[in-house]
């Protein structure tokens, strides 16, 4: 869903091409149309209790199902309750209402809050958020104010919106000097930087072109990446330009062209600074030209500082006009101009030569270069990518024999580089699943397991090897045309791979250097938490992919929490009374753990995520902090920090989830939300696991997570495929931010995943990239290699979804072996 390039929110695909649902019976048998109005928190038969109301309702928070939160909370409030009791109560209603947008009701809750005895320290930050959502910005203002009073370190994130009420009431010099108000107080890099940009809006608009200028110029300093320092280079010559002062204009852009030459700015000051005639560099002209695309400017520029300087110019010139010519179609100037360039630098030119022959379609060419390139640069820094490259380029043009030979070349020659593993491995698989040869795969294989024992790509061979010895079974996708190439025939380009399971024919495999008990042994000893690695270790063991797990069990939240934490003082040699929990000073009194809870408790939680992320990171080299923060982001529900934490645990201490302290490996790999996926497993029929390991792969348990494509909430449903999943559900009243809300994103994520399952007759692996790449991509792949899980995952030619589910399957082992019957199956 993250993904989802072709028919993310199409029905599944028609059992023309996918396996007919029917034969798909999953244990127990789902409901295929859920109860869209169901609430995620058991309701007593019985009145409940305060006390167990008030779990009920605080369980409902957690799965931002707000209608269920408020009546749990509301109908507390006409029982007896002690006043601890009374501020807890009113307080989650008052956030409830908050986060539910009833405002008014919010504000009324929270002001009753207010004159109980000792209200929480949020009280008047939620109150203010409620007001202004009112449009009662004057009362908002107080209410900031009041809180500010308390809390002064809170001014980067409280004075913007004091500024935000003061300009919604028009007071605009209010506004300004809160803005001001809010550099004072610590704030993360970005929020900075947002302010600095507030304040520079509004200083253009009141014409302070001097203070406009003061802003870009901090923004420029706090910036890290080419492209906003070239922005505001650009923004202060612009501001500049409007104060009268063309000289510290031109400075400005000048100083965009020259040091920032990528930011699309820069191109807007250069266009400034022809027109009024202001010398430029003409190789830095150029360079501004290609980069935003203005290639017959780039051009013109980049030849003028040729003739300019015949015998003394940067060599990347040529390359820069090849490129350029390139850009515009006209390959000749380019091949001419990569000549020129060999003259100069001829090891980089042969290879740029080779990048163009290819990117023109002219693959036998960009071989041959290739080829030359480690003829002729045989240590170059560039020759184990050329010789990655021809053997690529040879098998796109069907040659497999001859890629086969080159991909074991390059391992031959390159052995230490980090592609000859995968040269091998891919080698071996050319030779079992295009040339039916065995015997050719299995030793190929074998030289990746001699050579790279404890190589991603070393396991590959290692799974493969699993399946050829002591016998070779034809690969379930056959060729097309019928008769299968000898190592010495061409392949044509256009061939494919479809067909059906055959596994009739088998062959022996002789002559090899390791036996089947030295794979399965090597299998066996393989020490990463990789998919290989781990999927080597099922095979050996006789376990498919994705088992059901029969035995699934929830353990308390700190089971096991005593014994890590012993673990964990020991290998760090601390003292033996040492509680390793509490919250160590360094993390208790930082700016960033102080704003960042407080952003928290009172609902921001992007902004707390910005200042909380900044002070684990700062930490990530300490196993003893990191551990304290993975405690502590697990406890306030900030999961995906508190996985990460874990995670660093591991790391640091050199340490797997299967040797070190459950408890500890449960913090990396949580069970978060499981009152909602329990139910949904078991409604829809298939391995909550499953689901388990694909929501931390999507979101980390982050509920708020929103993606680059739109993707959002736990299980990162864009936006098209939510709407489709609420048509089908009849699901009442859908908006699009209702995916943030656990209980829906859940719901729709485990629907849509039941439905993959069921079209492609419950092959986990296809369905999972259906749910990550789309149902048309899955049935593409599932029709070339069928239901063989090994073939399937070796088929998916989309680098993220292969690795999506690679790393679902990792994370379905772990889970598996923490929460299940303990036996490492990985």
């Amino acid at each position: 869903l993250s993904a989802c390039a072709d028919n993310a929110a199409a029905p599944a695909p028609a059992p023309t091409t996918i396996a007919q649902a029917a034969t798909y019976t999953p244990q127990p048998t789902p409901t295929l149309i859920p109860q869209p109005t169901r609430t995620p928190s058991p309701t007593p038969t019985a009145t409940p209790l305060p006390a167990t109301r008030i779990a009920l309702g605080q369980d409902a928070v957690e799965n931002g199902d707000w209608d269920t939160a408020v009546t749990q909370f509301e109908s507390t409030l006409t029982e007896p309750i002690t006043d601890t009791q009374q501020i807890e109560i009113l307080l989650e209603l008052g956030k409830s209402y908050l986060a539910d947008g009833r405002y008014a009701q919010a504000a009324d809750t929270i002001t009753q809050l207010q004159i109980t005895n000792n209200p929480p320290s949020e009280t008047h930050l939620l109150l203010a958020q409620a007001l202004e959502k009112t449009n009662d910005f004057e009362a908002a203002i107080a209410a900031y104010q009041t809180y500010l009073e308390t809390n002064p370190e809170m001014a980067a994130y409280i004075q913007p919106r004091l500024a935000a009420a003061y300009l919604a009431l028009g007071e605009r010099e209010q506004a300004i000097a809160a803005y001001e108000a809010a550099l004072e107080g610590p704030a993360h890099r970005l929020t900075r930087i947002a302010i600095h940009r507030k304040l520079a809006d509004l200083y253009l608009e009141n014409e302070a072109y001097t203070a406009a200028i003061k802003q870009y110029d901090a923004i420029r300093a706090l910036a890290v990446t080419e492209y906003t320092k070239g922005e505001m280079s650009y923004l202060a010559g612009a501001a500049a330009l409007l104060a009268e002062d063309t000289n510290a204009a031109y400075q400005r852009f000048l100083t965009g062209v020259n040091d920032y030459p990528r930011a699309p700015e820069s191109y807007q000051g250069l266009i400034a600074l022809v027109n009024a005639e202001i010398p430029v560099d003409e190789f830095q002209r150029g360079l501004v030209d290609y980069y935003a695309n203005a290639y017959e400017p780039a051009v013109a520029a980049f030849r003028r500082y040729l003739n300019a300087n015949p015998d003394d110019y940067r060599a990347d010139t040529h390359l820069y006009l090849a490129w350029s010519y390139e850009a515009l179609g006209d390959f000749d100037s380019a091949l001419a101009q990569l000549a020129d360039y060999a003259q100069k630098e001829p090891a980089d030119a042969l290879i740029e030569q080779a990048k163009l022959a290819a990117r023109a379609g002219d693959g036998e060419t960009a071989v041959t270069l290739y080829l030359d390139y480690t003829t002729q640069f045989p240590d170059g820094p560039d020759a184990p990518f050329a010789a990655w490259w021809a053997a690529k380029l040879t098998e796109q043009s069907g040659d497999i024999a001859a890629a086969i030979a080159r991909y074991q070349a390059l391992a031959d020659a390159y052995p230490w580089h980090e592609d000859a593993p995968e040269a091998l491995f891919h080698a071996g698989f050319l030779a079992w699943n295009r040339l039916d040869d065995a015997e050719l795969a299995a030793s190929l294989w074998q030289q990746a397991v001699r050579q790279h024992p404890q190589s991603e790509y070393g396991a590959a061979a290692i799974v493969w090897l699993l399946r050829a010895m002591p016998t070779h079974t034809t690969p379930t996708a056959v060729l097309t045309p019928a008769a299968a190439p000898t190592a010495a025939a061409a392949i044509a380009p256009t061939a494919t791979l479809t067909g059906s399971v055959s596994i009739s024919e088998t062959r022996p495999i002789s002559g090899l250097p390791y036996t089947r008990a030295d794979i399965e042994e090597l299998a066996a000893n393989l020490n990463g938490v990789s998919y290989y690695a781990l999927h080597a270790r099922d095979i050996v063991q006789g376990i498919p992919p994705f088992p059901p797990v029969p035995d699934f069990e929830l353990p308390d939240v700190d089971d096991g929490r005593a014994q890590a934490e012993t673990w964990l003082r020991d290998l760090l040699e601390l003292d033996p009374e040492t509680d390793i929990a509490v919250l160590s000073p360094v993390i208790a009194e930082d700016e960033r753990f102080i704003v960042g809870t407080k952003l928290w408790q009172a609902g921001l939680l992007q902004e707390a995520k910005l200042e909380l992320e900044g002070l684990r990171t700062a930490v990530s080299d300490d196993a003893l902090l990191s551990y304290q923060l993975a405690l502590y982001f697990r406890d306030i529900g900030l999961y995906r920090s508190s996985i990460l934490a874990a995670g660093t645990v591991l790391n640091l201490t050199g340490h797997t989830v299967f040797d070190a302290p459950p408890f500890i490996g449960r913090l990396a790999y949580p069970v978060y939300y499981a009152d909602l996926i329990l139910p949904l497993a078991e409604q829809y029929g298939y391995d909550p696991l499953l689901q388990f390991a694909l929501v931390r792969q999507e979101s980390l348990f982050e509920s708020f997570a929103r993606s680059g494509a739109a993707a959002q909430g736990l299980a990162q449903v864009i936006p098209d495929t939510g709407a489709y999943i609420a048509q089908r559900l009849a699901w009442p009243d859908f908006e699009n931010d209702d995916l943030y809300k656990p209980y829906v994103g859940l719901e729709f994520g485990g629907y849509y995943l039941s439905q993959q399952l069921k079209a492609f007759d419950g092959f986990t692996a296809a369905a999972l990239s259906a749910y990550n790449a789309g149902p048309g991509n899955a049935a593409h792949w599932y029709e070339q290699a069928g239901d063989d899980h090994d073939l399937y995952v070796e088929t998916v030619n989309f680098a993220e979804t292969r690795l999506y589910i690679e790393r679902i399957y990792t994370g379905y082992v772990i889970y598996e072996f923490l929460y299940g019957d303990g036996d490492p199956k990985g």
